[in-house]
């Protein structure tokens, strides 16, 4: 070949070359949804013309990358960080978050204890189970309960005041057992006020009494009972009751109470059978809240209530209604219903609840 022809056929190379370039660049740009390409450097080799199309070996073509998967949602860990948090707020020292159990739909339970005792021992006992309610920003803490506290008073959510009653059984060290109130605050609780009561020292026994605590500035706290451990072991195990705090001089009340179905004529005892719908219905006044529980049947059962439902939504303040769909089984026990209000808290437990 003449030189003239050589230099035709490398100066046609040179613009095939830039012109693929230039391709590359804009279809890049009108696709921004894609990665930017990268060029790798290449090994130019000249092969003869052999009339033939070339066929692309789709062996040796990059694999494409894997279709990215969305986050496994694990509610369990959550849960767990969230209970380990609240622990270590009341003072439990490296705590363990051993088991998690779903309780409902957006409930939850988790088991911890402190990762070591007196001496470094590590223990693997679970000391204190956390419920929790999953709401839209996350797993948040409702209530503690220990095996060696059973609070009866006061009653979760419920309205308190300064002094506030406190009462349940427990077992501790010497029997003592340590109750704080603290009011919600960003970071670490504010302590309103401290108190101790006595129950049993070597099995369940009985306490009372009641603890003092300064005016709060918010609407909501806890009421925290932690047993004696007799050592120097921070928070071995606690009892905490969610509380709201009374902030207002109208006190609730319960004016009258209806059951469908109602009581037999002679008692107030309603019977029920089969599966069906239970409802109570309260006329009250200064009520911003109605909750319902169930107590079995037998003394110290309050800590064992299980709740019915609650009713938030009275059209005019002074009707509530709670209704609970019960199932086919036997149980026996009494209705708690709780009228909380900004003034404080109002019960009514006469009537009792039998299923065959």
């Amino acid at each position: 070949m003449r030189p003239a022809h050589l230099r035709l056929v490398a100066v046609a190379g040179v613009l095939a070359v830039v012109v693929g370039v230039a391709t590359a660049f804009v279809v890049g740009r009108d696709n921004p949804a894609q990665p930017a390409a990268v060029a790798s450097p290449a090994t130019t080799s000249v092969t003869p013309a052999t009339g033939n199309k070339t066929t692309p070996d789709k062996g040796n073509d990059p694999a494409p990358p894997p279709t990215p998967r969305p986050p496994i949602d694990q509610p369990d860990r959550a849960a767990k960080a969230a209970a380990v948090v609240f622990m270590r707020e009341l003072g439990m020292r490296d705590p363990v978050a051993a088991s998690y159990r779903r309780t409902g739909a957006a409930t939850a339970e988790v088991g911890l204890h402190p990762r070591a005792g007196e001496g470094g021992r590590l223990l693997d006992t679970i000391t204190t189970k956390v419920q929790l309610h999953r709401y839209t920003n996350g797993w948040v803490a409702t209530g503690a309960m220990a095996d060696t506290i059973e609070v009866e008073q006061p009653l979760p959510f419920s309205r308190i005041s300064s002094p506030v009653p406190v009462s349940g059984m427990s077992v501790a060290y010497e029997g003592t057992v340590h109750v704080t109130v603290t009011e919600d605050r960003r970071g670490a609780d504010r302590v309103l006020g401290k108190g101790f009561v006595t129950g049993g020292a070597d099995s369940l026994g009985p306490f009372s009494g009641q603890v003092t605590f300064t005016r709060p500035t918010g609407d909501a706290g806890w009421v925290v009972f932690t047993p004696d451990s007799g050592a120097d072991l921070g928070v071995f195990a606690a009892t905490a009751v969610r509380v709201r705090f009374v902030n207002s001089d109208h006190k609730p009340q319960i004016l009258g109470v209806v059951t469908d179905p109602r009581p037999a004529a002679s008692s107030q005892l309603v019977t029920l059978a089969g599966t069906g719908t239970l409802t109570v219905s309260v006329n009250g006044f200064a009520i911003d809240e109605l909750r319902v529980l169930l107590v079995p049947s037998g003394t110290g059962n309050r800590p064992h209530a299980e709740l019915l439902g609650v009713d938030r939504t009275s059209e005019n303040g002074e009707r509530w209604s709670v209704s609970w769909r019960y199932p086919d089984q036997s149980f026996h026990g009494h209705l708690l219903i709780q009228a909380n209000g900004r003034g404080g808290t109002a019960e009514h437990d006469g009537i009792a609840v039998y299923h065959a």
